[in-house]
């Protein structure tokens, strides 16, 4: 049974989220600081917990309404929760025989009750057609009263009689189960048996019918098959588990403290249970084992019983290797245990260092991972299968790879355990499950600023909320960059628009002269942005060779760019200048199309010019157009007027490949052979 949407109202500064859809698996719940995440999250804790912890009016209702509204009765959470196949398998075995079907949710509303109490109630509604109604309890009075009348109609009054009577209080369109039904039915099974008696004769007659009515009155006593199902679903949902603080481990353990305190466990006490547990290490052994000499034991009773505590924990010391790896990194880390008094020591070493470091003096992240990873391993295999997690604020210590780890590890927990956790990091929002995604962000325009939260995959909220889900989105698009076999960066997005045009215009004719498989193109931005993004390109693929190209205009900006690149990269720089693809001394991109057809678009675009004598005879359109419009006196000639006319270009090509003109088709495979010569030498 897993958690399919939820409505929190009336808690802290919540008025009413709405019905909010969550994913059978993993939901994050993205916002700012302050918005109200934690609050959505205790919210449902306190709906159902292992853990005790309720509502209390007097400190979870809005202040701004609790005068008025303090002595009332006011839902605070209504959960709504999808039954698969198993849950509908065991929900028919409690249900009373014959009815046709399960519900496919049942839905567990939360209430304040006045000042000081709450309530809560399970609803369990479905479409019960095919249950027996009244009808078929009437049907079934008549065929026996129809039968005693055709065997003896002298004698049967009082068969008759009831009949009339308790026919007369079957309401024919309600529910067999229904209380006047059930008092009908047993008034006039009554009345059949005592007209049989013992008479041989009459036992004979109508029993079929009579057997008939027997299993009805049967149904009718077994109830309402809505009552089982919220007994049984009371008794089944699942809890939730909450987590603000995963109790990290300390160096040290006070194992007599422990001890006292495992039967009311807080958060530092189930991280250390779930070590024991894990280690298969007795706390209560260590310390029998390490106490105090007595008066009747030997030296060598002392020396043997220390000796078996010493052994006990280089046993239990154990390796973090497989999934540890998998998930925090490559070294093979080892957790060693020792003992000082009453104290159980905790150190660490790894494949790096063999020397053992203080628990606490490794990273916080290492210890906060660590701690997640043994509750969670531990936990979520035993007590919490199940289970629903709510984690507010996970990950935040960890490095963002190891954040991006942790959303596998959480895609790994929900195969058991669904998961609902909050965060304001985009590295903990899953760029390929944005679907997943619900903004949470306050009002803007009351106050006090109540909480809301998107219903569904469409994330609302202001533009701070939205970051997050952006910056997820820009990396996951980004990624494509640096798993792709063949990167070009080119310097703008007009380089980008027209290549990637003119490529699919080449790749459709099937001559097999389009750019490579796996080639990736990707604008800079820009002359200025190039140098960054080719760097962490470099850095990022760990050599360049024959996976990424730097695609210049052989212009004074891209000469002056490509120096730098080859000065910062020496041997590996990987430029490719659009000149010397094209064969000309200058070029930019613009020049893939005649002069004449490009002011057409220009034109069309809004921007009407006529080149003087000078200007026609610069060798490159750009610089053409840069001194026209400074002699017509017009806005400089820069990228906005450029992306006009490619768009106008772009749009002619997309209706028509045939106006696209030869030369720019010749000029177009000159470039793309040059591109996929460049990656294949």
């Amino acid at each position: 049974m897993r958690l399919a949407s939820f409505t929190i109202k009336n808690y802290k500064v919540i008025d009413d989220t709405g019905p909010v859809r969550v994913d059978s698996k993993v939901t994050a719940l993205v916002g700012k600081n302050e918005s109200g995440k934690t609050a959505v999250l205790r919210a449902m804790w306190k709906s159902k917990n292992v853990a005790d912890a309720r509502f209390d009016k007097l400190y979870d209702y809005p202040r701004d309404r609790y005068t008025k509204d303090r002595a009332g009765t006011q839902d605070v959470t209504e959960l709504e929760f999808a039954l698969d196949a198993g849950d509908k398998d065991a929900l028919l075995k409690v249900l009373p025989e014959g009815t046709p079907t399960a519900p496919s949710t049942v839905t567990l509303i939360t209430s304040y009750a006045g000042k000081d109490q709450t309530k809560s109630e399970v609803r369990c509604e479905w479409d019960l057609a095919g249950s027996p109604t009244g009808r078929v309890a009437l049907a079934a009075i008549n065929a026996v009263e129809r039968a005693v009348s055709a065997h003896s109609s002298g004698d049967a009054e009082a068969v008759q009689a009831s009949k009339a009577s308790s026919g007369g209080h079957i309401a024919l369109d309600g529910w067999l189960w229904e209380p006047a039904t059930v008092r009908a039915l047993e008034s006039f099974e009554a009345a059949v048996n005592a007209w049989v008696g013992n008479d041989e004769a009459r036992k004979s007659v109508a029993m079929e019918e009579r057997k008939e009515l027997s299993v009805l009155v049967g149904r009718a006593r077994e109830g309402d098959p809505r009552v089982k199902a919220r007994e049984w679903a009371a008794q089944n949902l699942p809890a939730f588990i909450y987590f603000d603080d995963y109790g990290m481990l300390k160096t040290l353990i006070h194992l007599p403290g422990y001890l006292s305190g495992r039967g009311k466990p807080d958060e530092a006490t189930r991280t250390q249970t779930a070590l024991f547990e894990w280690s298969r290490l007795d706390p209560e052994e260590i310390l029998r084992l390490g106490r105090a000499r007595e008066g009747n034991e030997t030296e060598q009773q002392v020396h043997r019983r220390l000796e078996e505590r010493r052994a006990l924990l280089e046993s239990a010391s154990f390796s973090l290797s497989g999934d540890w790896l998998k998930w925090w990194g490559a070294e093979e880390h080892k957790l060693e245990f020792d003992v000082d008094g009453d104290y159980l020591v905790l150190q660490v070493s790894d494949n790096r260092n063999p020397f053992k470091i203080p628990f606490e003096e490794r990273s916080h992240g290492f210890q906060w991972f660590f701690s997640f990873y043994l509750v969670f391993l531990v936990e979520s295999k035993k007590a919490h299968k199940g289970a629903i997690l709510l984690l507010d604020e996970p990950g935040l210590h960890l490095h963002p790879t190891l954040q991006m780890k942790l959303i596998e590890f959480f895609e790994r927990v929900s195969e058991d355990n669904q998961l609902l956790y909050s965060t304001h990091l985009p590295f903990l929002v899953d760029g390929a499950h944005l679907e997943r995604v619900r903004t949470v962000y306050l009002t803007q325009d009351r106050m006090p600023a109540k909480t809301l939260i998107s219903s569904d995959v469409r994330p609302t909220g202001d533009k701070d909320t939205l970051f997050p889900l952006q910056a997820a989105l820009g990396y996951s698009l980004a990624q494509t960059l640096f798993l792709g076999k063949r990167t070009v960066i080119v310097e703008g997005i007009t380089d980008y628009w027209v290549i990637k045009a003119l490529d699919a215009v080449i790749a459709s004719e099937g001559k097999g002269d389009n750019l490579q498989e796996g080639t990736v193109l990707a604008p800079a931005g820009g002359t200025s942005k190039l140098m960054p993004l080719a760097s962490v390109m470099l850095a990022s693929m760990q050599g360049v060779q024959g996976r990424m190209a730097v695609l210049l205009d052989s212009d004074t900006e891209g000469k002056q760019a490509a120096k730098r690149i080859e000065e910062a990269f020496g041997a590996e720089a990987p430029v490719l200048m659009l000149g010397t693809a094209l064969s000309r001394a200058e070029a930019t991109i613009e020049d893939l199309v005649p002069r004449d057809v490009y002011l057409d678009a220009l034109k069309r675009a809004g921007y009407p010019i006529d080149l003087s004598a000078d200007e026609k005879r610069e060798p490159m359109i750009v610089h053409a157009c840069e001194k026209a419009f400074q002699r017509l006196g017009k806005v400089k000639f820069a990228i906005p007027e450029k992306t006009a006319a490619a768009l106008v270009l772009l749009d002619d090509w997309g209706k028509s490949p045939a106006k696209i003109p030869a030369e720019t088709k010749a000029a177009a495979r000159a470039l793309i052979q040059a591109i996929n010569k460049h990656f294949a030498g």
